[in-house]
């Protein structure tokens, strides 16, 4: 039975999805992928606007909401990845492709200072993805520095040449996923690791997920910065030495949470510091930053709208600080709260206060440095509006 035979078999148009989904409203669209996707309507009755497709966050709200499980996401993937092979790709889709010449992130590198890390051989090795390399550096630079206080034997795997590809296969190209896979785990392999982890979820995804469905299992351990941090407190190893006196709001990234199932190790994390008050301790009513699906790229003042109503929640619930552990949901948080009054930390960056480590923040230069790569990588790109 494929996708469309089973949505079809078990939906029983409840409209829980809807109910809970940050981007549409209107239940026609599950009938509109369905004919989108089955083979049997090849009469031009099944075209669909490339807008029914591209508004999704993927945040997977929906799924969770479904008594079935089912939800739009799971039909959203297979529609981009056949408008893709029907369209070609647009370069709102190859803004992430390590390969195009419209890539942000080489954008970013022509603008700004990238970090170099440690890149020889460890037990270790530390991933931090496309955004912790060009973006969001405080997550890796955190992150690194807490693995050098652990005493830990630690290598870095980062730069657009072991980019993941989840990202790109998310937007309907698979290209980048299927030609950088089996290299980064053979240079992974190369330098003797033991124990892999990554920043970004999407890249925890591909590791943990998709590399091994694709190209046989791993012979390395696959963690999230947050499953290895929660590791390296209960070890001892890091132990917080400063009282933050902040009372936090812990933002669920989606793809790590409903995407994984990773949800307690960053509270765990979070409440082994002093001083530090967890106002959500489980993820129940989490929701989405707005970023993912290619939203920010397609709909930046949309984007950073959901975005803003995180900020809403987190003073309902009194909290001064909000803290996240994903370089999408970080970028949108800082970039959708102007105002400065909730101020936005990474989950390493926050451990790295606690023990005594202070990592630089350049929030208004990430900021223009991206709004400006969007603006030389994508046709008619808008800067976001908040007026």
């Amino acid at each position: 039975m494929n996708i469309v035979e089973e949505h079809r078999e078990k939906c029983t148009q409840c409209g829980q999805c809807l109910e809970v989904c940050p981007r549409y409203d209107d239940f026609s669209l599950l009938d509109r992928l369905y004919r989108y996707l089955d083979y049997r309507y090849l009469d031009g009755s099944s075209n669909i606007d490339s807008e029914s497709l591209l508004r999704c966050l993927t945040c997977g709200l929906c799924v969770s909401a479904c008594p079935e499980e089912l939800g739009i996401k799971p039909l959203i993937s297979p529609a981009r990845q056949k408008w893709v092979s029907e369209n070609g790709l647009t370069d709102r889709q190859t803004i992430v492709n390590p390969e195009a010449e419209n890539n942000i992130f080489k954008k970013i590198a022509e603008m700004d200072e990238i970090p170099e890390y440690r890149s020889g051989p460890g037990s270790v090795v530390y991933f931090p993805g496309c955004a912790g390399t060009y973006i969001n550096k405080c997550m890796a630079q955190a992150s690194v520095a807490l693995l050098e206080k652990a005493g830990i034997n630690y290598t870095v795997l980062s730069g657009l040449e072991y980019c993941c590809g989840a990202v790109s296969a998310g937007a309907g190209d698979s290209g980048p996923i299927r030609r950088h896979g089996q290299q980064n785990i053979d240079e992974v392999r190369r330098r003797g690791a033991k124990i892999l982890i990554t920043a970004c979820p999407g890249c925890f995804r591909a590791f943990k997920d998709i590399y091994p469905r694709m190209f046989g299992e791993l012979d390395f351990e696959v963690l999230q910065v947050s499953q290895y941090l929660e590791r390296l407190l209960k070890e001892g190893k890091l132990i917080p030495e400063t009282t933050l006196k902040h009372r936090a709001f812990y933002h669920d990234p989606c793809h790590l949470t409903r995407g994984m199932g990773v949800y307690r190790e960053a509270r765990n994390v979070l409440e082994n510091i002093p001083g530090t008050e967890l106002s959500n301790k489980t993820p129940e009513n989490s929701a989405c930053c707005g970023f993912g699906g290619g939203v920010r790229v397609n709909y930046p003042s949309e984007s950073l709208s959901v975005a803003s109503d995180r900020y809403r929640v987190a003073e309902k619930l009194g909290c001064d600080v909000i803290i996240t552990n994903c370089g999408g949901c970080m970028q949108n948080l800082i970039e959708a709260g102007k105002d400065g009054k909730t101020k936005v930390f990474d989950l390493a960056e926050y451990l790295a206060l606690a023990c005594g480590i202070k990592i630089r923040r350049e929030d208004q230069k990430m900021s223009e440095f991206v709004n400006r790569a969007y603006s030389l990588c994508i046709s008619d790109y808008k800067e976001p509006d908040f007026s």
